[in-house]
């Protein structure tokens, strides 16, 4: 289960340190880790002008991807969100974020110089503070990335399907994800995520009671014992439907 947390915090308050901290303490933990940095800038590109992977996106390429001995790049021109770039990293167990402080319904760490920068960063979704806190918020240094680390592996919701099938007890996925940044519930109490059959239609979770679960599980479990050589214990299908 993918778990996101946002280190978020104004220029030069130290929120590459404290993803660089974190990612280093995770990965020695036996976590696959991945970041997404947030780039402000309009015209930024990491690609070089001149450069072949430039003209080949000049040329009218919407995606580049570039294959080195012991790197893979993909260049993508065109706009997303941040809930679609966390969909395609599912097969992490962490991301660390840095940046995107207006995101809603991610889990935050609120870096600041003051205590009136923490006001202004800290929301509902704050786990923690770094260097200043609002108050009753847990505080840590910028070189306590052991410490953060502890306390994010409790209290870091993993990424929740978003359908407010009330199994949980509380009444939507926001209300859970808030009792487990509180301290309230485990990270992985969420039944939804370890149902046997998951449903999405065009990127969007949808609830499937436990009887249609079993007709689907038990009508594919059926069809694949007839196809030769074909094992596994995760099954994906994708359906496109017809025109109408």
């Amino acid at each position: 289960m993918l778990r996101a947390v946002a280190v978020v915090g104004y220029r030069k308050s130290g929120k590459t340190t404290i993803v660089e901290g974190l990612v280093k303490e995770l990965v020695r933990r036996g976590y696959k880790v991945g970041t997404v940095k947030h780039i402000r800038e309009k015209d930024f590109s990491i690609d070089q002008r001149g450069k072949d992977t430039w003209r080949h996106a000049q040329a009218g390429a919407s995606t580049v991807i570039c294959i080195a001995p012991r790197e893979v790049a993909t260049i993508s021109r065109r706009r997303t969100k941040l809930e679609e770039v966390l969909r395609a990293l599912r097969g992490l167990d962490f991301v660390i974020i840095e940046g995107f402080r207006r995101a809603s319904g991610i889990p935050k760490v609120a870096v600041a110089r003051s205590v009136g920068e923490a006001k202004e960063l800290a929301d509902e979704f704050t786990v923690a503070c770094v260097g200043h806190r609002k108050p009753w918020l847990p505080l840590f240094k910028h070189d306590e990335a052991g410490k953060l680390a502890d306390l994010l592996e409790q209290r870091v919701p993993p990424l929740l399907p978003g359908i407010d099938c009330r199994r949980c007890g509380y009444q939507s996925c926001k209300e859970f994800s808030l009792a487990v940044i509180a301290g309230r519930e485990r990270w992985n109490g969420c039944p939804a995520l370890r149902e046997r059959v998951v449903l999405t239609v065009d990127g969007k979770r949808v609830h499937l009671n436990p009887f249609i679960q079993e007709l689907i599980s038990g009508t594919l479990d059926g069809m694949l014992s007839a196809l030769k050589g074909v094992k596994g214990k995760e099954i994906e299908l994708k359906v496109r439907r017809r025109a109408r």
